[in-house]
């Protein structure tokens, strides 16, 4: 590979420096005896995802190369190759003996610049001037959505679910690194194995087919639902080549079967592995990620629709000319096509799908460039397009100064924690509390300590509904003791975690059952040993 400007370093380093302010204020903020989490706290949400990617982590520091869910209470299968990534995450952090949360963004930060980097080569392949790379790269990383304006012309709609920018991190490239290393690195897998595929059908070499095999199964590990976008776009663009172009002989295509077994491979044991295991079902189940109303891509992708519509007629022209235009293409409308497709992980396709609209938004900002106007213009264009990133760079930076309680762990929260981690079984379960608006302190406790619990998660606790029902019960005060008791006999549950969040659950008192051993009693929190007895 030729070597990257300076500058695209530069660039690049700055970026993946600036989305990491937030996480410097946090750390700055941090009362004496609390702990920084790790997780931003905006979107909501991140949090919850936050605390399952640690929980990965915890499995892989142990040297268990599967996984299972730690939110659930349920004996289930230990699985192979699902959530790899941060499984190895946990690995490498148990390596080289360094925290969690510092390994987590160690690498989110390192592959950050890798995303970059490989937003420069994918745009490289494209435009043979610094002008057009520049642009792509700029449009492939700062730019985003001006999904915000619904906000202001759409107040109804707008009114439960907010913009894409503030909480569909999958949809761009940079917010996507900004919080999930795994995103960025998917991101640049993704950009890679395009490439060698052109690189392949063009001018074929011995090394193509093992790397694009190797890249191509890493990714899919990484990010399954990947498969869906390669599948029909290698198909397609393999179909053209070989029978209607008659560039790419059949014999040199069908050796593309051997990274399409891998490729798929991976995922189609991974789709049996969790429908044949009852509470790994009800975890797809749950997993549900639909697309919202039309209008909100259309503003979330609105700065790259406009330049891509004025670029129609030299795309066109371009692509008549020279084919590889074909791949970008394709990829945008299989991505559309996903988008409302009838299965339920519609918005888990968008990852990635900035890339090749940055090259066909270039493609017309090019075809006007050279008005003077439209020169002018072009700074204030890609300002408006990074107000969402550099908000949610504000708002994080802002809220993380302020030690908001779900962010930081308090001193007593960090002494009971590392009672457990010291003196319980990795198999523990403990009884815990969550709730859909993410009050609760079980993802957390998850996170702190790597053991089971009862409840953390909407999506990794099986009948996450029916178990809200049970703690409510559970601590209500005129539920009968027997009850309890069977309930925590029936869930083999070792501790149950009290704090203040339990005690807006109901008035039981843990403390006046004959059941319950006090085992640790802090301020912020009493941890209680169930007697099965």
């Amino acid at each position: 590979m030729k070597s990257f400007p300076l500058m695209v370093w530069v660039y690049a380093i700055v970026l993946a420096m600036v989305v990491s302010l937030p996480h410097l204020a946090a750390l700055n903020a941090t009362p004496e005896g609390g702990q920084y989490s790790g997780a931003l706290a905006i979107p909501e949400g991140f949090r919850v995802d936050y605390n399952s990617h640690l929980a990965k982590m915890w499995q892989g520091s142990r040297g268990d190369f599967t996984y299972e869910l730690l939110f659930t209470h349920e004996d289930h299968a230990e699985l192979f190759t699902v959530q790899g990534f941060y499984v190895a995450l946990g690995a490498i952090a148990e390596l080289f003996n360094l925290n969690f949360a510092l390994t987590y963004h160690l690498v989110r930060f390192i592959l950050t610049i890798t995303m970059v980097l490989a937003l420069w080569r994918f745009a490289s392949y494209y435009f043979g001037d610094a002008n057009g790379r520049w642009l792509a790269l700029i449009f492939g990383s700062l730019v985003t959505g001006v999904g915000w304006l619904l906000l202001l012309i759409a107040p109804l709609l707008t009114a439960n679910v907010a913009p894409i920018e503030f909480w569909l991190i999958d949809a761009y490239n940079l917010i996507g690194a900004m919080y999930m290393p795994h995103f960025a690195a998917a991101i640049t897998l993704q950009l890679i194995a395009f490439l060698i595929f052109e690189a392949w059908r063009t001018k074929p070499q011995p090394h193509h087919i093992p790397l694009l095999t190797v890249i191509l199964l890493i990714d899919a590990i990484i990010q399954p639902y990947v498969v869906l976008v390669t599948f029909p776009l290698f198909g397609m663009l393999s179909a053209y080549f070989v029978f209607i172009e008659k560039s790419l002989p059949l014999k040199q295509a069908l050796w593309l079967i051997v990274p399409a077994f891998a490729h798929g491979g991976i995922v189609i044991y991974q789709y049996f592995s969790i429908a044949s295991d009852p509470i790994w079902a009800t975890f797809a189940t749950q997993n549900d990620t639909l697309s919202p109303h039309p209008l909100y891509y259309i503003m979330g992708y609105l700065l790259f629709l406009l330049p891509i519509a004025l670029g129609i007629p030299r795309l066109v022209t371009a692509t008549k000319a020279d084919k590889r235009w074909l791949l970008p293409i394709l990829w945008v409308i299989i991505v559309i096509v996903l988008l409302y497709a009838p299965i339920p992980t519609q918005r888990r396709y968008l990852l990635g799908v900035q890339s090749p609209l940055a090259i066909l938004s270039v493609v017309g900002v090019l075809a006007i460039l050279k008005n003077r106007v439209v020169r002018l213009a072009l700074v204030p264009y890609v300002a408006v397009g990074s107000i969402a990133p550099m908000l949610l760079i504000f708002a994080n930076v802002t809220t993380l100064s302020s030690v908001p309680r779900a962010m930081f762990y308090s001193a007593d929260e960090v002494t009971v924690a590392e009672w457990i981690r010291e003196n319980t079984a990795t198999d523990t379960l403990i009884l815990t509390t969550f709730e859909p608006s993410e009050r609760g302190t079980g993802g957390a406790v998850v996170a702190m300590t790597g053991r089971r619990v009862f409840i953390g998660h909407w999506i990794e606790t099986a009948d996450f509904d029916m178990k809200q029902a049970q703690l409510h019960q559970f601590y209500d005060d005129t539920t009968e003791d027997s009850w309890r008791q069977d309930f925590l006999a029936t869930i083999d549950a070792d501790y149950i975690w009290y704090d203040a969040e339990a005690q807006t659950y109901g008035d039981f008192e843990p403390s006046t059952a004959t059941y319950l051993d006090p085992v640790i009693e802090i301020s912020d929190v009493t941890l209680y040993e169930v007697s099965h007895d």
